[in-house]
């Protein structure tokens, strides 16, 4: 899949060459794209006409193309590439050439203008609003507030005790639930996330979760919490315990009875939570260390009660993801401190970024080890929900919820209407998180999406459900896609796009 790569190591400092202003990157490549024919007259959403027509400067927009390198040098002719910040703090830069062959798709800004010779661009199969953001459904199940069910146990509801009865209860499925988020220290689904547990992996042990939102954010921009307002954690922040009192040197905090750091350097950030700051009322600081081997930072603490002392604090590593604060002494988790589902390694990037940035013309930026943190949380209640009619275990409420498939895992595609494109969801879920659909082992089985793009509809094919029905059909024909189809969702034999 990939055809060239370079590495530049930048040592704490900006570098301009792979900051987006050198605008040579990508000039040898007239010389080695092949020719590529179009395919005809390409599918455009109408709402990409009309923005054009309302005189805006800039929109965008989701390519859906045969080649990505045809693709990459009409952007790069046009001024159309997304530019990246500069590298920092040790980072290192992977670039990558476009590739031709296979379907694929690019988002990206620009100028509504030069928009009339986007559909000219050989490979272009179908053109997209990016702007237009997918609509979950309401949260409120009831009508009535006040209406309390004598019981809301999903199989009595949905019939699935007699597929338990059977023995169908999820084991082995993994289910890919693209929303708000999950969050895995609820009680009723701490436990139920789904991990990468072949060695082959570059993410091996770790959770197998997705937030295009932040990786975009990080990617593009170089930033994660709280630079902006996302739920990678910049961990770069460094502390010592030099005089070996307990007590790190520049912070103060206490991490007595917490395995020493084995180089001696500790890692220190923020918790993204917006939720769990609200609750404590403060930041909430949290502890990277490398407690088993020396540079490899495996292990979070999070001060969840905010008392400057990480010596009470769960341990967060691969295996014990999740964290939480019992405030009533019942043993359960009352204020959630979200799971953790990766630390920079600085070898690999992001889990999923090298495909990511090839697909949308960026360079993979590669954190130094210990200096960035992956949370997945939950920015509302939506994805929790949804994750609960899954595979729900009834530790709450006297076992009044459970799952469909209580032995399922759960995957979480989170963060999804805070920006991302369905289609990075889509592909990911076919993928997993080293880009190949021939993998099996870190990708899940079916993809739960319970939203839709109402402002298209429409009978008929479209570049949507197009692309779904290939991802589907021919890409990887173990991946499944359930869709809620009442708000526009996109599924096959609906009224409505994608998926009419």
């Amino acid at each position: 899949m990939l055809t060239s790569s370079i590495v530049l190591l930048v040592n704490n400092e900006d570098n301009d060459a792979f900051s987006g202003k050198n605008d040579n990157l990508y000039t040898t490549l007239d010389a080695t794209i092949p020719s590529f024919p179009s395919p005809g007259n390409p599918w455009i959403e109408d709402s990409l006409n009309i923005r054009v027509e309302s005189g805006v400067e800039k929109i965008r927009v989701t390519v859906i193309t045969w080649s990505l390198a045809e693709l990459n040098y009409w952007q790069l002719n046009n001024n159309a590439l997304d530019k990246q910040a500069g590298a920092k703090n040790g980072e290192i830069f992977e670039v990558y050439d476009p590739t031709s062959g296979e379907i694929d798709h690019r988002t990206f800004w620009m100028a509504a203008d030069i928009f009339h010779k986007l559909p000219s661009v050989p490979g272009v199969i179908s053109i997209l609003d990016a702007q237009n953001n997918p609509q979950p459904y309401d949260t409120i199940p009831f009508d009535r507030p006040d209406f309390n069910p004598e019981s809301v146990r999903s199989g009595e509801i949905h019939g699935a005790n007699d597929a338990w009865e059977r023995g169908y209860t999820g084991e082995g499925m993994i289910v890919a639930v693209a929303d708000t988020g999950v969050d895995f220290a609820h009680p009723d689904l701490n436990g139920t996330q789904a991990r990468v547990e072949d060695s082959r992996s570059d993410w091996s042990g770790w959770p197998m979760m997705f937030d295009h939102n932040s990786m975009y954010s990080y990617l593009v921009n170089g930033n994660a919490y709280p630079q902006s307002s996302t739920w990678y954690a910049d961990t770069s922040n460094l502390d010592y315990d030099n005089d070996s009192d307990g007590v790190l040197d520049l912070s103060g905090y206490n991490i007595t009875g917490i395995p020493n750091s084995l180089s001696g350097i500790y890692h220190l950030g923020e918790h993204p939570d917006s939720t769990l700051r609200s609750k404590v009322g403060s930041d909430v600081p949290i502890l990277v260390v490398d407690e088993d081997v020396s540079g490899v930072y495996e292990t979070v603490y999070v001060d969840m009660d905010v008392d400057g002392n990480f010596t009470e604090e769960k341990a967060i590593k691969p295996g014990s993801e999740t964290t939480g604060l019992d405030t009533n002494g019942d043993s359960l988790w009352d204020i959630s401190g979200g799971l953790v589902y990766w630390v920079s390694d600085g070898i690999n990037g992001v889990p999923y970024g090298q495909t990511y940035s090839i697909r949308h013309g960026y360079q993979n930026r590669i954190a130094g080890a210990g200096n960035l943190t992956l949370f997945m949380l939950d920015s509302g209640n939506h994805g929790t929900l949804c994750a609960s009619a899954i595979s729900a275990q009834g530790v709450i409420d006297d076992g009044r919820v459970i799952g469909m498939a209580p032995n399922a895992t759960i995957a979480s595609i989170g963060n999804h209407y805070s920006g991302g494109h369905s289609l990075d969801a889509w592909r990911w879920i076919a993928e997993g998180n080293d880009g190949k659909s021939d993998t099996k082992y870190d990708q899940a089985n079916i993809g739960s999406f319970s939203f839709g793009y109402s402002s298209i509809d429409e009978s008929g094919a479209d570049g949507y459900s197009l692309y779904l029905d290939w991802l589907t059909r021919v890409y990887n024909d173990n991946a499944s896609y359930s869709v809620a189809i009442g708000n526009g969702g996109h599924g096959f034999g609906t009224t409505k796009v994608p998926g009419a």
